[in-house]
């Protein structure tokens, strides 16, 4: 039996990775989640699963859970983890991701765990990386232009300070862009499909708020990014980096045209920009090569864009349809 805990289980891919990793029958899977956490996304598994209660910023909580779960593995996805957000909140920021992974470590240490530990960390600590330089690899310096990639840019440095001070295994990753189902309405496809799903409904007027639509990005569909992350924590070595993300490249203008597309009411849909929804920075071309992460575990993406542009309008109009909204 496996002994596995997933810091951010509720959340978008947190739930996705459970629910692959549930489908091992030697697998015994543990959660941490905040007292008032919503458990929407995981309410389908709750009977699979076992949770605790805690805070990434209380270290005795923290304690506790490594003492109780003992865990052979963990995947450390509990983050704040919007870009938009962050210019309001940095120093929530840096508490939650920098110094919540560190009381994590510390809980590990006091209780002599030796688990070994999957950290997700963002391609948003390369900021704005010059054209001469795309695609991005692992070896591309870091320059983050926002609090939140500053954030995930200290974890990362906090991450391998443990790792050669402490003898912690951590596999370091920066997966790109990904979507599906459960994805927050703060970003941008899915705030795109909800919009698209109220219009449909009649409960918003046919135009789509949008922020900028030049930005370009590589899409993986969550279910085969939570697929690389287990073959990561299998066969990553400790303290390495590795890229993870697919070749599907689409600007943003893409996305929402594919999304409209699907709609029963593309003919009458459009889009205007809203002030509100433009970052003050704004990462233009963002693509990376992922030949080191493919080389190491032969992972290839298998799920078509224009499938996960579906699903995550298909969930959007199944939330609405449901009161939830």
């Amino acid at each position: 039996m496996k002994n596995i805990l997933i810091t951010g289980i509720t959340g978008f891919v947190g739930s996705h990775l459970a629910d692959l990793l549930i489908q091992e029958k030697n697998n015994k899977v543990f959660g941490l989640k905040r007292p008032n956490s919503q458990l929407r996304n995981i309410h389908h598994i709750l009977d699979k699963i076992s949770l605790f209660n805690g805070d990434l910023l209380d270290q005795t909580s923290l304690i506790e859970l490594i003492k109780n779960t003992n865990p052979d593995e963990i995947y450390h996805l509990g983050a704040l983890s919007w870009v938009t957000p962050s210019w309001d909140m940095p120093a929530a920021y840096m508490q939650t991701n920098a110094i919540g992974t560190i009381n994590l470590f510390e809980a590990m240490r006091n209780q002599n765990c030796k688990a070994k530990v999957f950290l997700s960390c963002t391609p948003e600590e390369f900021g704005d990386v010059p054209e001469e330089m795309i695609p991005i690899t692992e070896e591309t310096r870091i320059h983050p232009i926002n609090p939140y990639a500053a954030s995930k840019a200290a974890q990362d440095m906090v991450s391998m300070v443990y790792s050669a001070s402490y003898d912690i295994p951590i596999i370091r990753t920066r997966a790109f862009n990904h979507e599906g189902p459960r994805r927050d309405i703060l970003g941008a496809n899915a705030s795109f499909a909800f919009q698209i799903a109220r219009i449909e409904r009649g409960l918003q007027e046919p135009i789509i708020k949008v922020g900028n639509l030049e930005a370009t990005r590589n899409f993986t569909d969550v279910v085969d990014l939570v697929e690389a992350y287990v073959l990561a924590m299998k066969k990553g070595i400790p303290s390495e980096l590795y890229l993870i993300g697919s070749q599907n490249i689409y600007t943003m203008k893409e996305c929402i045209d594919s999304l409209i597309g699907l709609s029963t009411h593309a003919d009458k849909i459009s889009y205007e920009v809203d002030p509100k929804r433009v970052r003050p920075t704004e990462l233009r071309t963002f693509i990376g090569d992922f030949k080191k992460f493919h080389d190491l575990t032969g992972w290839e993406p298998k799920i078509k864009f224009k499938d996960t542009m579906n699903s995550v309008l298909n969930y959007w109009r199944d939330f609405i349809d449901k009161g939830y909204y």
